[in-house]
């Protein structure tokens, strides 16, 4: 009698055990989740997938560093989407002053900044890609179009210090 209670008690402790290492390895999928949606700037997801974790586990130390992550991603996009778009109403106007600002300096860029200081920028219908982002950078595409001609440049922007730079903005061939 005394046998089977102890390998009932054995079998119950070895079940609560393994869903202990479930569990824990439920939560480091969770994390790499994070990770992953965090690191393609999937803010939507990334915010959804904080939402259902602490709905299901409650505010973990995750929970809180990925939320003060999303806020600064979120954050950071927004002044790229506010960048890409003042840009975009200047070179409309035939300015070039926040794009000089926010370049970085390198002999290709200012001879690219040059070269367009000599276009009529009002000639030109200005159209911009969807930007894609990496870890802390961004890509997208410009295209200048005249009606019979179209100009295409890539476009790469880097986040350092809570700014965005233009590193690249190169003409396609």
């Amino acid at each position: 009698m005394l046998k089977r209670i102890l390998i009932i008690i054995f079998v119950l402790n070895l079940g609560t055990a393994c869903s202990r290492v479930s569990k824990k390895e439920e939560i480091e999928l969770e994390k790499s989740k994070f990770y992953n949606s965090y690191n393609r700037w999937e803010l939507d997801d990334l915010a959804n997938e904080l939402e259902e974790h602490k709905r299901v586990y409650g505010y973990t130390p995750e929970v809180i560093k990925f939320r003060f992550l999303l806020n600064e991603r979120t954050e950071a996009k927004e002044k790229l989407e506010e960048l890409i778009k003042k840009v975009k109403r200047e070179l409309v106007d035939n300015e070039l002053t926040t794009l000089k600002k926010h370049m970085s300096k390198n002999l290709r860029n200012t001879a690219t900044l040059d070269k367009l200081a000599d276009v009529d920028f009002t000639k030109y219908r200005v159209f911009v890609s969807n930007t894609s982002f990496g870890d802390r950078e961004a890509k997208n595409i410009v295209a200048l179009n005249t009606g019979e001609e179209t100009f295409y440049f890539n476009v790469e922007f880097k986040y350092e210090n809570h700014v965005w730079e233009v590193v690249e903005f190169q003409e396609r061939r």
